[in-house]
């Protein structure tokens, strides 16, 4: 079973040699209260399951992924219940039936043990890393010189003190709280980066490539970036990416975004009180029903970037129509739509309503 276990789940791959004994002797003690559970219909005392939470705290430190833990047990019973169908008698079948409902039991008390152990020490192993995590991105923005424990610390996290570093922040919404942890954990392990959990969201720095399709977390998944910068200048780049991340955010946006190729948006996410002026010089004189159509066509010209040819078929009207409701609405805003100034305000304004 062991050595079946070893060839099909990867996360004995990450598990030293000596570990072998311990998977043989792990095993050896789990078919003997899986045995004594299906010969007596009674679930074992809780202590005995005091050595496997043992080995699931050692698994959670050595960075073993859950999954493949409750994988490499859901084999084990696999491997045990195949046993048992292969030994039985053409007369036992009925007696096979019995201990399918107590397989899948035993199955489900060995997963809530395993992930109980995992998850509590790995809560504690992540939040202490965290925090000393937290603390230097904290620090790393301020002018003070590190001291020289924040030198140690940076140093064991594996954190560069000289160079340019690039802010960022991963959105994932709706994802559980330790599956957040666990991507920044990797985020430190894997990609050397400085990252802490905030919300629903990862906040941090890196000093190299960062791309949301190597770390495989889905579609619906945000990144925003920044662009590389010294510590001098890094409290205006968080603040920048955290502002594209919640401009975002608002608009339902996944995917990368880079800071310095969203500079307006930063703009309008970052100076809500400017933002709200230009919105009200625009759309408060087209907000009665009586002006929908307005404001719609307004939209329709923004979409179709201004271009009058492309937003007249867009709304299917007549070029001299479009004319027309242009004009209505310059009169009533004061705006003068060939402006190149009063268009980036009427871009400000939509963009803003949109994401408010």
């Amino acid at each position: 079973m062991a050595a079946e276990m070893e060839s099909h789940v990867a996360a004995f791959e990450r598990i030293s040699e000596r570990s072998h004994g311990e998977i043989v002797a792990g095993l050896q003690r789990s078919l003997a209260r899986w045995t004594r559970f299906l010969v007596t219909g009674t679930m074992p005392p809780d202590r005995s399951f005091d050595p496997l939470r043992e080995w699931a705290r050692a698994r959670a430190a050595e960075g073993v992924r859950l999954e493949d833990l409750l994988r490499s047990f859901a084999l084990a019973h696999q491997l045990g219940w195949q046993l048992l169908r292969r030994h039985a008698r053409s007369d036992e079948s009925d007696v096979l039936l019995e201990l399918a409902g107590l397989v899948a039991e035993y199955h489900d008390q060995v997963s809530a043990v395993v992930t109980e152990t995992y998850l509590g020490e790995r809560e504690m192993l992540l939040s202490e890393v965290e925090r000393g995590a937290r603390s230097l991105l904290e620090r790393l923005p301020e002018e003070e010189p590190l001291s020289t424990s924040e030198r140690e610390l940076a140093e064991r996290l594996g954190v560069p003190l000289e160079g340019e570093y690039r802010p960022f922040v991963i959105v994932t919404p709706g994802r559980l709280r330790h599956r957040r942890a666990a991507l920044a954990a990797r985020l430190r392990a894997d990609y050397k980066a400085l990252a802490v959990t905030e919300g629903d969201s990862i906040a941090g720095l890196t000093w190299q490539q960062l791309d949301l399709a190597d770390l495989g977390v889905g579609a619906d998944v945000l990144l925003t970036i920044g662009e590389r910068v010294p510590r001098a200048e890094l409290a205006r780049a968080q603040a920048d990416v955290a502002a594209l991340a919640e401009y975002a955010r608002k608009l339902g946006i996944c995917g990368r975004l880079d800071a310095r190729e969203h500079a307006l948006e930063v703009m309008i996410e970052s100076s809500p009180r400017l933002t709200a002026s230009i919105r009200d010089q625009v759309l408060t004189p087209l907000s009665s029903d009586d002006h929908a159509e307005l404001v719609q066509t307004l939209g329709e010209l923004v979409r179709c970037r201004f271009d009058r040819t492309a937003a007249s078929a867009a709304l299917h009207v007549h070029r001299n129509t479009l004319s027309y409701r242009l004009r209505r609405i310059e009169g009533l805003t004061g705006l003068d739509l060939g402006s190149p100034r009063d268009l980036a305000c009427v871009y400000v304004a939509l963009s803003s309503a949109n994401g408010a």
